[in-house]
């Protein structure tokens, strides 16, 4: 598979996500990672994340020079929010958000060493993740378009 290809199908995956299609989203990711080495898978997740720091900074701008990202889980005492993968999946977006590359090399690294089921779990988290924040970021934009016309002119 050519890098333009992977490149589509991750944006389908993601959209996929979006739309809560789920098992669309794992259809393609599985057909991705069939076809990709880990070093691609990595590059794969990288591209997923970046989705996730484009997503954040439409919704709330880009840092200050100083400032730094950081995510957290809605409910910390979820059994859910404290799964490895979600952790994972949490720390990666917010490592690659802050240009924290070696930290998402060792992430990923870790993910992938865990075991086939563990790693997929942590993909998959990815996925959702990056998700919900581009479902809010629409919800925001959507709300933002209904108070912009209802000011009269």
């Amino acid at each position: 598979m050519d890098t333009l290809r992977r490149d589509q199908l991750v944006m389908d995956v993601l959209q996929h996500a979006v739309n809560r299609n789920y098992h669309r989203a794992m259809q393609v990711m599985g057909e991705i990672a069939a076809a990709s080495t880990s070093r691609q898978m990595y590059g794969v997740c990288c591209a997923i994340a970046e989705a996730g720091r484009q997503t954040l900074i439409r919704l709330y701008g880009h840092p200050s020079p100083e400032g730094l990202w950081a995510l957290t889980a809605s409910d910390p005492d979820n059994d859910c929010a404290q799964h490895p993968a979600h952790l994972f999946s949490l720390r990666f977006i917010t490592s690659f958000a802050n240009h924290d590359l070696l930290t998402c090399q060792a992430l990923y690294l870790a993910a992938a060493k865990a075991g086939s089921k563990d790693y997929s779990h942590s993909l998959t988290a990815l996925i959702g993740d990056v998700a919900h924040l581009a479902r809010v970021a629409l919800e925001e934009l959507a709300t933002e378009g209904e108070k912009h016309a209802q000011h009269p002119h």
